[in-house]
């Protein structure tokens, strides 16, 4: 009885501490999903210490179940159990079914539209391996900034996983992947593997494709006339370009295409021409067009010049690029006319992504289509100017710059398309500039579409269609670029408008006072 009776004074410490258990145990078991003896333990000194007020309080236990007061809150009872029931399922499906929103403009934080592509195509299990000390805080903060990528991943794909690994607590693991620094990440695909250093999404990605493809194509940029350098870091260099189709698993070389004796290499899949000064020989141009002609693919780049590098190599294709510089009032960068910066394409796989996307041309010519096409060749444009605009011919000449009839051409114009020979199964991408992915421009207008364009349009040729989409972002500031007629909307809003609407609420505000 005296044992019963120190029950009953502290019972209601007794089942509040048991209450508590309790939730700590289901607390702790939601957390981990694991019904381990931390989560035992708790459960069961709850249970013991609600065991134990029932035993301290058997009347008042008995008066709360089936007494009048437990009839009239059943109701409420049952309504709290069904309410908890349904949000425990809510959350039961959410945690098997859950959708993830990116709500930020530029989706900094979810995978590019190139990156979900790449996983859609995976046929093989790829696994993920980054070797980082736990001791040091640095590599503990690069581990979680890349394993909240990886969840990404994961998420979008079953067939990508991922684990830490301390070299040092596993170094046979690390010297069995040539692992030698804290950081590396390591791409596994069957016996083959891939390491890597950076972590971010763009390196991550170029990971998955270099173990997933087992053939490496090659893009070779013709050298010799005074063309754009893909190992040039200067201006006019594309360096950056190379990096790129680098990072997609291309293999980027230059060809002399004087010294070529025969036929082009064979592991060739794209030959790129880019911005030639200094016309071809009439060798090159016949291993070019032997090349073209047995299903070649080839991207031209070209400039407004007084006469064409490239002679008559495009009007097999029904193709040419015109002697002129295209002017356009209404498309200029900042009230530049030479400069157009395009925000509306005409669809095909190569500009199906880049909606909202700015493309600049510095200097552009056009790309004419010839009356004398031949049958079995489909010529798509890609990229069009504005009605307003013009192909300037007098290129020695332009100080003044105006339309002259009979002389220049009438708008709209095309400055990029495409050119299919279905029988052949020949591919072209035709662009009237070679500066728009030059180091030069993308590092000074940055936030254009300008190397989604080239890398899709490369992408197109070489007959990678998953990679043609925007490719993964990296953070940077992104500039509003505007029209003449845009900017000349946002002055005069601003001047004009928002002020008078003030004028017009104070007049309304005083006539309705007097």
């Amino acid at each position: 009885m005296q044992v019963q009776a120190q029950l009953k004074k502290f019972s209601s410490y007794i089942v509040l501490a048991g209450i508590l258990s309790l939730l700590a145990g289901v607390t702790l078991y939601a957390i981990s999903r694991r019904f381990d003896k931390n989560v035992e333990a708790l459960l069961a000194m709850g249970l013991a210490l609600v065991g134990l007020f029932i035993l301290a309080r058997p009347e008042e236990v008995k008066r709360a179940i089936i007494g009048r007061t437990a009839r009239y809150g059943s109701n409420a009872g049952l309504m709290i159990v069904t309410f908890l029931g349904i949000v425990i399922l809510v959350n039961f499906m959410a945690d098997r079914h859950h959708r993830r929103f990116d709500w930020t403009e530029a989706k900094e934080f979810s995978l590019s539209p190139q990156t979900l592509n790449v996983l859609k195509e995976l046929k093989e299990p790829v696994k993920i391996i980054g070797f980082f000390d736990p001791n040091n805080l640095y590599q503990q903060q690069r581990r979680q900034e890349l394993e909240d990528l990886l969840k990404e991943y994961t998420y979008h794909s079953d067939k990508i996983s991922y684990e830490f690994v301390d070299p040092d607590a596993q170094p046979l693991l690390a010297r069995q992947y040539e692992v030698t620094t804290y950081g590396t990440l390591v791409f596994i695909r069957g016996d083959k593997y891939q390491n890597q250093f950076a972590t971010d999404e763009q390196d991550i990605t170029s990971g998955i494709l270099k173990v997933s493809q087992d053939e490496v194509k090659a893009i070779y940029f013709t050298t010799g006339h005074k063309e754009h350098d893909p190992d040039g870091f200067d201006e006019a260099g594309y360096s950056q370009l190379k990096d790129a189709l680098e990072d997609q698993n291309y293999k980027v070389e230059t060809l002399n295409l004087a010294t070529i004796t025969d036929t082009l290499p064979a592991d060739t899949a794209v030959v790129v021409i880019a911005g030639p000064q200094v016309p071809f020989e009439d060798k090159e141009l016949e291993t070019l067009k032997a090349y073209l002609s047995l299903g070649g693919k080839a991207l031209i780049l070209g400039d407004p010049n007084e006469t064409d590098p490239l002679g008559d190599l495009l009007t097999r294709w029904g193709i040419r690029l015109r002697n002129d510089l295209v002017i356009d009032p209404i498309y200029a960068f900042f009230g530049d006319v030479v400069s157009p910066l395009v925000t509306e394409y005409r669809f095909s796989q190569i500009t199906k992504d880049l909606g909202g996307l700015m493309t600049y041309f510095r200097l552009v010519c056009s790309v004419e289509q010839l009356e004398d096409k031949p049958e079995g060749v489909i010529i798509t444009p890609l990229i069009e100017t504005s009605d307003e605009s013009w192909g300037e011919t007098d290129l020695r000449n332009l100080q003044q710059i105006r339309y002259d009839e009979g002389a220049d051409v009438k708008g709209p114009l095309t400055i990029a398309a495409t050119v299919e020979e279905n029988l052949a199964e020949t591919r072209l991408v035709v662009v009237g500039d070679s500066d728009l992915v030059s180091n030069g421009i993308l590092t000074s207008v940055r936030g254009t579409g300008n190397l989604d364009l080239i890398l899709n349009a490369i992408n197109w040729l070489a007959e990678e269609e998953e990679l043609i989409a925007i490719g993964p972002k990296t953070r940077q500031p992104r500039p509003i670029l505007l029209t003449p007629s845009q900017a000349r909307f946002i002055a005069v809003s601003s001047i004009i408008f928002l002020p008078l609407i003030v004028v017009v609420a104070g007049v309304a505000v005083w006539w309705s006072r007097r």
